[in-house]
Formats: C-alpha cells, sequence, structure tokens
C-alpha cells in the first residue's frame, strides 16, 4: 500500500477540462469543504475512529501503533503491539465494544483488533480493554478471539472489523482471499476456509473448549448446519474487501472490494437481510466474467450495487454513509479511491455509482493540512462525524457543507468529463 501521493498530480490535467462556467461556480462558491487537521506526522495510518464524544481520535497504524490524537493534536501511544508488516500485512482493523462506554455493559472498556500475527502472517482477531480514562490498552487484558490461517502471499489481508448497530453481540469480521493473483486456491468460493468471507461471530459466548479461540457461532447465520461450509461465514466471493462500514441509521452493509484489473465494487448487504449472499470472487470480477477465470456465471451470485473502472481509480476505499446532524452530506456514501486520490459522494441508497455522484476531490479544502494523497480509510466519530485517513500521515476532518444544488449543477456540468478520463495507476491493494 505504500504509494507516494497522487493528488496534486491529478490537478493539472483535471481543471483545464473543466468549463469556464463551472469554474466560476467553484471560485466563487462558499461551501468548499472545509477540513480540520486531526493529527499529522503518522506513519502509514489506515483507520481512524472516536467511540466517545471527548475530543479524542483513536488512529491504526499499519506497523502495530494505535495511537491517540487529542482535541489539540498532540498524539499518543494507546496500543503497541509486533505485526508481520511487509506487503498489506500489519495491525488493520480496530472496532471498539458497543457496551465500551457502559459500566454495567459486558463490553464496558473493551475493544477488539485484527492484525497479522509477527510469527507466521496468520490473520488475528484479539481483544483487549483499556484502562479507567481510555488513555492506554490494559496489555495483559489480550485475549485471542480468532485466528485464520494464511497463504505465503503478503497481499489481500482485508482486516475490517465492525460491530452492526442494535446488535451488541455479533463481531463482523472481512477477510480478504489471501492473496496472489486471481486467487488461486479459489477460497473466495470455497466454503469450507473463512479466507474471502464476511464472518459473523459472537464474542459474548464460547463454543470451544481451546482457551485460544474464545467465540460463539450465532445460530442464524446463514449457513449454520451447511455441509462442507463454515458456520462463521455471513457472506462469500469476496477479493480484498478493503474499508467496509455500517450506516448507523439503516444497518445496511457496505463493502468495498478491490478489483483484479477491471473493476473496482460496492456491494451492500440491507440491514434486514440474514447473509449469505455470493459476491462472485473469483469467478467474477464486479459484474463481468473475471478475465482469463470466469466462464458462465454459475447460478446464485449477487451482482454489485456499482462498478467503476480503472479510469476512475485503481484501489477502491470504502467510506460511510454520512449521519452526522446537520451536514449536507446527510444520506450519502462517501468513499475513495487509493491510487488515485479522489473522493465521491454518491447516494446512500446504492443507487448510483461515481459517474453519477459528485466527486469532492477538488472541493475539500485542506488548509495547513496540505493536499490529501493515498485515500487509505476513512472513519466516523461518535456522532457521525466523517474522517478522512491520509496513507502519508494525517488524518483530518470534513467539517463544512457541499454546495448547493445549483452550484452542483454547475460544477458537473463541467466536470461530467473529467471523471472519465482519470489515469488509472497500478492498483495497491
Amino acid at each position: 500500500m505504500s504509494k507516494t501521493p497522487v493528488r496534486s498530480a491529478l490537478r493539472s490535467p483535471l481543471l483545464p477540462m473543466v468549463s469556464a462556467l463551472a469554474l466560476a461556480a467553484l471560485a466563487g462558491s462558499a461551501h468548499a469543504l472545509d477540513t480540520r487537521l486531526v493529527a499529522s506526522g503518522l506513519e502509514q495510518p489506515v483507520y481512524a475512529t472516536a467511540p466517545v464524544a471527548d475530543g479524542r481520535v483513536y488512529i491504526v497504524q499499519k506497523e502495530g501503533q494505535i495511537r491517540i490524537a487529542a482535541p489539540d493534536g498532540t498524539l499518543s501511544t494507546f496500543l503497541s503491539i509486533p505485526v508481520a508488516r511487509s506487503s498489506e500485512q500489519g495491525l488493520l482493523g480496530l472496532a471498539f465494544d458497543p457496551g465500551y462506554a457502559d459500566p454495567t455493559s459486558v463490553g464496558y472498556r473493551r475493544f477488539f483488533i485484527q492484525y497479522s500475527d509477527s510469527g507466521n502472517g496468520d490473520s488475528v482477531i484479539a481483544s483487549y480493554l483499556s484502562n479507567a480514562d481510555g488513555s492506554a490498552a490494559v496489555v495483559a487484558s489480550r485475549r485471542e478471539v480468532l485466528r485464520v490461517d494464511q497463504p505465503n502471499f503478503g497481499n489481500h489481508k482485508a482486516g475490517w472489523i465492525g460491530f452492526k448497530p442494535g446488535d451488541a453481540n455479533n463481531l463482523f469480521i472481512a477477510m480478504g482471499d489471501g492473496g496472489g493473483g486471481n486467487d488461486p486456491q479459489n477460497n473466495g468460493q470455497n466454503r469450507n476456509t473463512l479466507l474471502g468471507k464476511m464472518l459473523r461471530i459472537d464474542i459474548n459466548r464460547d463454543d470451544f473448549a481451546d482457551p485460544n479461540v474464545n467465540y460463539a457461532i450465532p445460530g442464524d447465520n446463514p449457513f449454520v448446519g451447511v455441509a462442507g461450509t463454515r458456520g462463521e461465514i455471513f457472506n462469500i466471493g469476496l477479493r480484498n474487501p478493503w474499508r467496509n462500514s455500517f450506516d448507523r441509521q439503516t444497518g445496511d452493509l457496505w463493502i468495498a472490494d478491490v478489483g483484479q484489473g477491471r473493476l473496482e465494487e460496492v456491494n451492500i448487504v440491507p440491514g434486514s437481510s440474514g447473509g449469505g449472499q455470493n459476491f462472485g470472487w473469483r469467478w467474477r470480477e464486479g459484474n463481468i466474467n473475471t478475465p482469463g477465470i470466469g466462464g458462465v456465471r454459475p447460478a446464485g451470485l449477487t451482482d454489485p450495487n456499482f462498478v467503476y473502472e480503472r479510469s476512475f481509480g485503481a484501489s477502491i476505499t470504502g467510506g460511510y454513509v454520512v449521519r452526522e446532524a446537520g451536514s449536507e452530506l446527510f444520506g450519502r456514501y462517501v468513499f475513495g479511491d487509493f491510487v488515485s486520490g479522489r473522493i465521491w459522494s454518491v447516494a446512500g441508497d446504492g443507487s448510483q455509482g461515481p459517474e453519477a455522484g459528485e466527486e469532492l476531490t477538488e472541493l475539500i479544502d485542506n488548509g495547513a493540512a496540505g493536499d490529501l494523497g493515498n485515500i487509505a480509510s476513512f472513519g466516523e466519530g461518535a456522532n457521525g462525524e466523517l474522517y478522512i485517513v491520509d496513507f502519508g500521515g494525517k488524518v483530518v476532518q470534513l467539517l463544512s457543507p457541499i454546495p448547493e444544488p445549483g452550484t452542483w449543477a454547475l460544477l458537473l456540468a463541467g466536470l461530467g468529463l473529467v471523471v472519465l478520463r482519470g489515469r488509472p495507476r497500478q492498483a495497491a491493494r
């Protein structure tokens, strides 16, 4: 994932294509997307979240640390662990228990991480407790929850973990296909492995005698009792679901899956769904047969809600449906691309892709923070605040509203060609 920032390189070829009318609208708009610099000087940050509305933001660094950014921007270390760090391995996921701030909850002060084991590269889910004021993890509280064997490839580890709103028992876990080109072990379609899947496990029960396996399989998971299929599986057919999220209002699960060579895709599992969707990898890339692999479309596949081609970007970074009260982005899904550095806003019902949405890249005013580069992740605060994580070392928070609809009409009139003329770059994930 270590690519150099690319956003500034996008500016010069794009702006000459914008009509004079749209440029005038952009220059005169008072509705640029202002930002607040949350933290800088970070080492390969890949996620940010704020579980409590106290001004602190917890930032995951791929190299094995969770840092806390205080309201004044100063940084402290919350947790540091050894991890495998080559390619796309590392400390990749963080989820605070829904009961983290509730002293009456079994999940009080508990959080979960996903990382690559420093010895053998296995994907590990572990829980910890924080100290009383949330300033540091209690290292001795570590409890291994789940371990997934990984093949000898450094890529496609996914790493996201999260809780569905209203469900405090079940942790969702995104697992990549284990790496290599075109999923050489066909893990995405193998129901007897956890690789290439979205998992769902009960972290408040324990079905296993092994002291290093500490979870239960929810009885309402879609494949429970199905021969040759792991009961932990919620969805199958994923390649590298990089940064996923739940809509905190609807419970919809948005899965952003990085493509092989042609298409980036977004899949949505409705909040009312019991799971079981097969998103097609490795037989399908997005909504096409995978070049060199796919044949006749297998029965029972679920096509993505939208895809985009490599002219837009080359490695999707999933985001969030904005639910911050008062935001003019409210109800829209904001996501980006790691390689091109571009950011879009699309309808929060999944009915449109970036070609029909709004590109926000050039509207974001980072002030002293400087241009954003490789968009590694987005994050959500306790009150729905939206954070953008730049792999180059900083996190910013989006603050002010987007332009009024009339201004968007002018901008899109000039930018319509721009979103079709991006310069593809080699994907990093």
